[in-house]
C-alpha cells in the first residue's frame, strides 16, 4: 500500500529532470489502473536508472520529504510523545508504504542508528539501494528537524555505494560527514534527546492517525505478497521470529500452513529467515563494533561459531573478513 501521493510525487520530481523527460510514464499512469502505486514506483525507479545511472533523483525526491505535509504515517510519527516513540513506530508500522527495504532502529553507546536493509532479495541492485537511503534518509532529517524547530542533527551518514558523481551534493543537503563504500546504510543521530517531548506532539491528533495506520496495517496484511509479510514479521520479531512456530502463531497460522504457502510460491521459511539473517548480520556487527557475540545472540544462534558457519556460507568470508577495511563511524 503504496501511498499515492509519493507516486505522484516522483512523477513530477521526474519531470524535472531534462535526463528523464523521455521516460514514458503515460505507460506506467495507464497500467496503474490495475497495479499498486507501489509496484509502479518500482518500476518506475528501475526505469530512471536505466535510463540515467548517475541520476541524483534520490536526492531531489528526498527533499520534498516533509513528513508534516505527507500521509498518515508520516504525521502518526511527528505527534508521537518523544523520539523513543517516534523510532518505535518506524518498524511496527513503516511497511504499509510496501517499501522495498525495511527500517532496522539500534541504540549503542550513546547514538541511535537508523539502517536500512533489504532482507526481500538476495542482490538488490546498487542503483535500488542508493535511492532509498537517499530519500528515506532525507526523510528522517527533515523529520527529525522538524520535531527538534532544527537541533536535532545527524552525526554521520554511511552508505554501502561508491561515490556517485554528484557526492558534492551530500554534504549541503545531510549537514553531517557523509562516508561512501560502507557495509550498511545508517545514519547516526546522538541519543542525548531520546526521552524529550516532540515539539510536534498532540496526544489527541496521535491516536486518531494510530487507528487509521493499524487499520491500513490490518488491510495491507490481507492483500500483500505472503513472503514479504513472513519478512517483515521476521525482522521486527527477532529472534523469537527465527522459530517458524513463533511467524506461524503471529500469522494465526499452522506450521503446515505456513510451509504449505511459502512452497507454492517456491520459497521456504529457511531461505526467508537466511535473506533477514543476512541483513541482520550487517546491521549488528556494523553498529555494535564488531561484536560477534552479541550479533550470534541477536540472529538466534546459539553460539558466535555457529553464527561464523552461516556467514561463511553466506558471504564467502568470515565476519572478520568482510569487516575488515571498514571504519567505524565516528561516534
Amino acid at each position: 500500500m503504496f501511498d499515492d501521493i509519493y507516486y505522484s510525487l516522483f512523477l513530477k520530481v521526474i519531470a524535472q529532470d531534462p535526463k528523464l523527460r523521455s521516460l514514458d510514464t503515460k505507460q506506467l499512469l495507464h497500467a496503474k489502473k490495475n497495479k499498486s502505486s507501489s509496484v509502479n514506483c518500482g518500476h518506475l525507479i528501475d526505469l530512471v536508472y536505466q535510463t540515467a545511472p548517475q541520476s541524483n533523483v534520490g536526492l531531489i525526491y528526498g527533499k520534498y520529504l516533509s513528513p508534516s505535509i505527507l500521509c498518515d504515517f508520516s504525521r502518526l510519527l511527528l505527534t508521537a510523545e518523544n523520539v523513543a516513540s517516534y523510532l518505535d513506530i518506524i518498524p511496527r508500522l513503516n511497511h504499509i508504504l510496501n517499501p522495498r527495504y525495511f527500517p532496522v532502529i539500534t541504540r549503542n553507546n550513546g547514538v541511535v542508528s537508523v539502517s536500512i536493509t533489504f532482507p526481500f532479495e538476495k542482490n538488490t541492485p546498487q542503483y535500488l539501494r542508493r535511492f532509498c537511503a537517499e530519500s528515506v534518509f532525507l526523510y528522517a532529517i527533515n523529520g527529525f528537524r522538524e520535531i527538534s524547530n532544527g537541533k536535532l542533527e545527524p552525526l554521520v551518514v554511511c552508505l554501502d555505494y561508491p561515490e556517485p558523481s554528484y557526492a558534492h551534493e551530500y554534504q549541503a543537503l545531510f549537514g553531517c560527514q557523509v562516508q561512501f563504500n560502507q557495509p550498511l546504510n545508517v545514519i547516526k543521530f546522538s541519543e542525548d534527546i531520546i526521552y524529550k517531548p516532540l515539539d510536534t506532539r498532540n496526544a489527541t491528533l496521535h491516536d486518531i492517525y494510530k487507528n487509521k495506520c493499524l487499520h491500513a496495517s490490518q488491510t495491507m496484511e490481507r492483500d500483500s505478497d505472503f513472503e514479504y509479510r513472513v519478512i517483515c514479521n521476521i525482522m521486527r520479531h527477532h529472534p523469537e521470529s527465527f522459530n517458524s512456530q513463533n511467524i506461524a502463531n503471529r500469522l494465526n497460522i499452522s506450521i503446515r500452513g505456513l510451509q504449505k504457502r511459502l512452497n507454492k510460491q517456491g520459497g521456504s521459511y529457511s531461505h526467508l529467515a537466511n535473506l533477514a539473517r543476512r541483513e541482520l548480520a550487517k546491521v549488528y556487527l556494523y553498529n555494535d563494533n564488531h561484536n560477534l557475540e552479541i550479533t550470534a545472540e541477536k540472529l538466534g544462534f546459539q553460539t558466535s561459531s555457529g553464527f561464523r558457519k552461516f556467514f561463511k556460507a553466506e558471504f564467502s568470508q568470515t565476519p572478520s573478513e568482510f569487516m575488515h577495511g571498514f571504519e567505524t563511524a565516528e561516534q
